[in-house]
């Protein structure tokens, strides 16, 4: 007995034992669902496979429409047993193909013919059935149209044609469901088959975009998304137009798809719809995202052994992948077969090329005799250097058959010279080495080649930026080199010029493929350091020359190093300058360390993170280092020219408006730190703003205790500079950074300097959430007001007003935003440098500030960032001797004292 006829034999059991009237037919029904739904669910929890559960689904709520529907029959045609009602109910999309998920719409089509029936009648039945469907709090989905109608919309519109290539007979009448059978077929399909594929391709290739345009996105889509559900229910909508496929199983039957890859491919599409299953459960509504917060759900759902929630996750996910990918390359590769390499309507150029083993047809490649590929495997890596020469793709048959033999590609074939060679020329194609890498991963290769990166496939990165997988940020990366060939556009036009002086990228594109390689080694160690290790083993097994090889590890193992300093240490500072241009040593590792850095930042997806403030802090890095490298000794001149210079040149620019007196005073009270901080157009426009506060101190109606406030608006870097001055008291600095939490900016950066005679000047670099700098105009009057409010109230709560964030972290993916409280006493000989990752929180930055201030701990400069929910900041930090911080006791209690401050 089928599922349908078990849930119809039980509904009308219960029907008939209730005794109820039909008036209350609303309430069996729903209490019906209610418990049927509760038993899918225990079915489900025990293991049920997606496929087995999402259709008794749709065959439970088959079978309730059909007791329906002969309920409604008697009210409306009492008459039925004599004569059948010519019009049918259909089941169309998901629930046709029965398939539904827990929260999925319920889409129906009442097919009727005025011509044999009243329309009185019709809808008076129709509007029964849809009465009870609602009064139950189902989702329904509903038209309602004559034979003729349905036709034309099918042909108008080809989401109606594709929902209808799913529809099934509910209940009604037979002879109206074999009657539309046998017009829509000739009507909708015939003749039309190419406008619709082209459709079906293109409207999939738009919703992959979307969707983050790779299977292994870092939240995806299981139904949109790249290998997602559509990508499979595709094929068969394909196969159907095309080969008039109905039944699935004749699709490996015709040949089109071998029983492996079948296997594969439905069990792929199974466990995606169990995590369907899951995730409509937890939403408790139609939902699709795999979020990072619902991937921790479902993997403790999915009962994986893993000990800690990381493991767990990053285990199913790796499943998820997996599966997501055998859907993207064996579903979308089939229906491209079924739609293009048969005769007729959109059979491609017969064309063909003979290059040696191989020939090239519509610019694909393809294997003449794939025996000759297990004679000889080094055809393998020819293929490939052929298809990256000439722009090629890999063809069907070949790809099949390389992925047939990839255990040819062994320990002892990696060690021979004309591989080595291959590899060489391959990855020295400027432009050319992305794509390439892409089309050998996607079908396993790559990780033969190197079987240090193989680890990396579908390895989820638990980490604030990146948007995927370890192995698709590594290919993202190769691919931002390549885009640099002919950039005209910013940021990508100034690294162009970069590449285009580089001779050999080489050893610049492997740094790349191996960066990441030690993540998958461990979670406890740095993974650049294993990195570095995978880089030695790679370069030893290509017999690198020693320069090569002491480069490529060198950019591995320091990746990470430009982009740290860069946005975390101060730049003004000499000392940061001349260590980092010890550690790099030449210009030429100067120049692949910014080109792998940008390539590395931009390969994590989160292009809205590259704003014109990192850009240009990482340009001053490297300005700065080449200048050292250049010539140590004119750099030292430099960035020590004399401070009586910078006086005299910056009393001549005020020679009009400030009184000499006034420049002597702020070049004796400040230290020489900050003049090799700011320029001398900065260090004049902080005198003038001097000035002004002093002015107001003169003013009988101004408050004394009210701060100063400069704001200048600098849009090309998308930052604003804003500088405050005040007299100096207990918590100046906390307090401003509370007042731009409370109007909602963000604080990119921070230069604390406290004159001797008592006057603060602090300057922010501030800008809005979305990374754009924070005019004047509609941001200075608000900061300036809650400033001045914050200052001259001591009871002022800071904390209450600033503005909760619309989205908190969940204490379940916690995990995956590490705190970690770090001090340096290397990099800076006069500071202690404090380094503090966390997740982001409201009004953070005033809590550490506060937390430091408790212990008198002084904040002399300080670098802030916060980047898709994590907080990046380093202080500048001197004890309250003015000393560096380097007593346990006193590392101690900063450790206790922020730890309490942020939460942990």
């Amino acid at each position: 007995m089928s599922s349908f006829e078990k849930f119809l034999r039980e509904i009308e059991k219960q029907w008939s034992q209730s005794k109820r009237k039909p008036k209350e037919l609303v309430s069996f029904y729903r209490n019906f669902l209610k418990k049927e739904s509760h038993h899918l669910r225990m079915e489900y929890a025990l293991g049920s496979g997606g496929r087995a559960i999402t259709y008794k689904r749709a065959e439970l709520f088959r079978a309730v429409l059909t007791h329906m529907w002969t309920m409604a029959l008697e009210q409306v045609y009492p008459q039925m047993a004599l004569k059948e009602p010519a019009i049918c109910l259909l089941a169309v999309g998901g629930f046709g193909r029965q398939e539904l998920s827990p929260a999925s719409d319920i889409d129906l089509l009442f097919l009727y013919d005025l011509k044999k029936e009243s329309e009185q009648s019709i809808f008076e039945l129709i509007h029964q059935i849809l009465y009870f469907l609602w009064d139950i709090g189902l989702d329904v989905g509903h038209s309602t149209h004559q034979l003729d109608e349905i036709i034309a919309a099918a042909n108008k519109d080809l989401q109606t044609k594709t929902a209808l290539l799913d529809s099934d007979l509910i209940c009604g009448s037979k002879v109206l469901w074999k009657k539309f059978q046998d017009v829509f077929e000739p009507s909708c399909i015939t003749g039309k088959e190419k406008e619709f594929i082209e459709w079906r391709f293109e409207d999939l290739k738009e919703q992959h975009k979307k969707y983050g345009g790779t299977v292994l996105v870092q939240e995806p889509n299981i139904k949109w998304g790249c290998g997602g559900l559509r990508d499979y229910q595709n094929l068969f909508w394909i196969a159907r137009v095309k080969e008039k496929i109905v039944q699935k199983e004749v699709i490996v039957k015709e040949r089109w798809i071998d029983n492996k890859d079948w296997e594969k491919l439905k069990n792929a599409y199974d466990f995606l719809l169990r995590v369907r299953e899951e995730l409509h459960y937890r939403e408790k509504r139609k939902f699709d995202l795999l979020t990072l917060g619902n991937q921790g759900k479902v993997a403790n759902a999915f009962g994986y052994p893993q000990k800690d929630i990381l493991g767990r996750v990053e285990e199913f996910m790796r499943q998820y992948y997996d599966h997501a990918l055998q859907i993207y390359l064996i579903a979308n590769s089939t229906a491209e077969a079924i739609a293009y390499q048969k005769k007729g309507f959109l059979s491609r150029s017969k064309a063909k090329k003979n290059i040696g083993s191989f020939t090239i047809e519509d610019h694909s490649l393809e294997v003449v005799n794939p025996e000759k590929l297990t004679e000889n495997p080094i055809l393998i890596l020819r293929a490939f250097s052929f298809i990256q020469r000439w722009g090629l793709k890999i063809g069907t048959t070949l790809k099949m058959q390389i992925k047939h033999r990839l255990h040819l590609i062994n320990y002892n074939f990696l060690r021979r010279k004309d591989v080595r060679n291959l590899i060489r020329l391959i990855f020295s194609r400027k432009g050319q080495v992305g794509e390439i890498c892409r089309q050998m991963h996607e079908i396993g290769l790559l990780g033969r080649l190197f079987p240090e990166f193989a680890p990396l496939r579908c390895l989820v990165q638990h980490e604030f930026f990146h948007r995927y997988t370890a192995d698709e940020h590594t290919l993202r990366a190769l691919e931002v080199i390549d885009s640099l060939i002919g950039a005209k556009e910013a940021p990508y036009k100034q690294f162009a010029t970069l590449f285009h002086q580089l001779q050999n990228p080489f050893i610049l594109y492997l740094a790349i493929l191996l960066h990441d390689t030690g993540r998958a080694a461990s979670h406890k160690r740095h993974h650049e350091e294993q990195s570095a290790i995978h880089a030695m083993n790679v370069a030893k097994r290509l017999r690198l020359s020693s320069e090569e090889l002491s480069l490529l590890v060198f950019l591995v193992d320091q990746h990470l190093l430009m982009s740290q300093i860069a946005a975390r240490r101060n730049l003004e500072d000499e000392e940061t300058i001349l260590e980092f241009a010890r550690i790099v040593m030449t210009q030429q590792r100067l120049d692949m360390l910014m080109l792998l850095t940008f390539a590395d930042q931009e390969g994590t997806g989160e292009s809205k993170n590259w704003s014109s403030w990192k850009n240009l802090l990482l340009w001053e890095l490297y300005r700065q280092t080449s200048q050292a490298l250049s010539n140590k000794e004119e750099f030292i001149i430099e960035r020590r020219k004399s401070i009586e210079q910078i006086k005299e040149k910056t009393k001549e620019r005020l020679s009009e408006k400030i009184d000499q007196e006034e420049v002597d005073a702020h070049f004796n009270n400040l230290p020489l730190r900050y003049f090799q901080t700011f320029s001398e157009e900065s260090i004049a426009v902080h005198i003038e703003t001097i000035h002004h506060f002093l002015e107001k101190q003169l003013d009988s109606h101004s408050n004394v205790l009210a701060p100063v406030v400069k704001w200048i608006d600098k849009p090309e870097f998308d930052y604003s500079e804003v500088i405050v001055v005040t007299w100096d008291r207990l918590g100046v600095f906390s307090r401003i950074c509370g007042s731009f939490s409370i109007i909602g900016l963000s604080i990119l950066s921070a230069d604390i300097n406290t004159r001797s005679d008592g006057i603060i000047l602090d300057v922010f670099k501030v800008c809005t959430s979305k990374m754009e700098f924070a005019s004047k105009e509609q941001y200075k009057d608000p900061f300036c007001k809650i400033l001045e409010e914050v200052f001259l109230d001591e009871s002022f709560d800071i904390a209450s007003r600033i503005p909760k964030p619309g989205i908190t972290v969940k204490k379940e993916i916690e995990g995956e935003f590490p705190t970690s409280i770090s001090f340096d006493q290397d990099s800076s000989k006069n500071y202690t440098i404090l380094d503090i990752q966390t997740p982001d929180k409201p009004a953070l930055l005033y809590r550490i500030s506060n937390a430091l201030l408790e212990l008198g701990i002084e904040i002399v400069s300080a670098r802030i960032a916060t980047e898709k929910g994590a907080a990046l900041d380093t202080f500048y930090i001197l004890n309250s001797s003015g000393q560096k911080v380097v007593k346990e006791e006193e590392i101690k209690s900063i450790l206790k004292n922020i730890r309490k401050a942020i939460g942990i």
